[in-house]
Parts: C-alpha cells; structure tokens; sequence
C-alpha cells in the first residue's frame, strides 16, 4: 500500500524521526535513483529530485546529528557546511578550503583522511559516536555507500525513485565489492502526485 507523503512538515518529520540504537550510532541512508537506476542526472543526484525528494532531504537531515559524506559528492554536488547537523567527509587526500566548507564564523567539516589509503569506517563511526553523534545520515556517494554496506554498517536505506528515465552509463546508488544477496525489510512506502515514491529498507 502506498500513502500520500504528508503534506505537513511536522507529520514528515514525525514519518522520518531518526531511531536510535543501543551502544552505537544509528546509520540511515539517504539516496534517489531514476527509473532505469542511475543515481545522477547530468552528473548530479540533485538532478532526479523533485518538491516531495526536497522536502523529504530536508527532514532526513534535521532529525540526523551529523551528516556523513565522500569527498567526491561534496565537490559535485556543491556541498556547503550547515550549522545543523554536522557534516563529516571521507576522503583519501584532502578537501579544498572552499568558503561554502568553511563559512568564516560558522561550523567546520570533520575531516576523514586516508592520505592515499582507505579510510576504515567503523572507526568513523566509532569517533562520531564518541562525538556524540548518535544518528548519522549517510548522503553518499556510491562509494562510501558501498563501503560501508560492504561492512555490515547501515542500518537503514531511505530510496527515492523518481519517475524518469535516464539512460547512459550513469552511476547506481552503489559501488564496490559484490554484496550479499541478503534480504531487506520493507518499511513505509510514500508517493506523491509528481509520481515519486520513497521507500524505507531496514537491514
């Protein structure tokens, strides 16, 4: 059965609240593919989304206390540093100290660096949740996703299909090591009139 997605933020947000876990951070995940599954269009996740996936971003994003992101999609996608939640980026290098990244006067990126190497993500998560970041709201991109399914360390997939075709060689919403055939459990499914649907899957 597919409900309407409420049309009152204070229902949305109540749809989304953030569940916690015991001991450790609670790990959502947030991603949007097209009807052929390509996570892009025109080189951007940005450009699937519609009012309904927008709205929904933001509700993700404001029951999460630190948003977790490859180095990779905050360069494509543009990403600036909020004051709420925080942001954390993985990335092998560096990240540039771009005025969007790095307001003067605002909140900072936490900086994950594997200098060259891969960057072990419990340990991420371990140092997140010593933060006092209990809900983390992975954002991407492929990668990172990947990875981190890759060890048994997302909780929750939040996916929006929107209702377009694609085509060409663009990215899925994952990328890396063959993952297990294991079965996820359906949560809520919501659409709109736009014809976008949003799915829950709990591991």
């Amino acid at each position: 059965m597919i409900d309407s997605l409420p049309a009152d933020d204070a229902a949305l947000a109540l749809a989304y609240a953030h569940p916690l876990a015991e001991g450790r951070p609670y790990v959502r995940a947030n991603m949007i593919c097209s009807l052929d599954g390509s996570s892009t269009a025109a080189g951007r996740s940005g450009g699937l989304g519609g009012d309904g996936d927008r709205r929904v971003f933001g509700a993700l994003r404001a029951a999460a206390d630190v948003v977790l992101v490859g180095a990779a999609t905050v360069r494509d996608e543009d990403y600036g540093t909020p004051a709420h939640p925080a942001l954390a980026v993985v990335t092998r290098g560096s990240i540039p100290r771009t005025d969007r990244l790095y307001p003067a006067g605002g909140a900072e990126p936490i900086v994950y660096s594997g200098h060259g190497g891969s960057v072990d993500l419990r340990a991420v998560l371990d140092d997140l949740y010593a933060r006092g970041h209990r809900r983390i709201l992975a954002e991407g991109g492929p990668g990172v996703l990947g990875a981190l399914l890759a060890a048994g360390l997302v909780d929750e997939l939040c996916l929006t299909v929107a209702p377009v075709l694609v085509g060409g060689d663009g990215a899925r919403i994952v990328r890396g090591p063959d993952l297990p055939l294991d079965h996820w459990r359906r949560g809520p499914v919501l659409g709109d009139d736009e014809g976008f649907l949003y799915t829950r899957w709990a591991r």
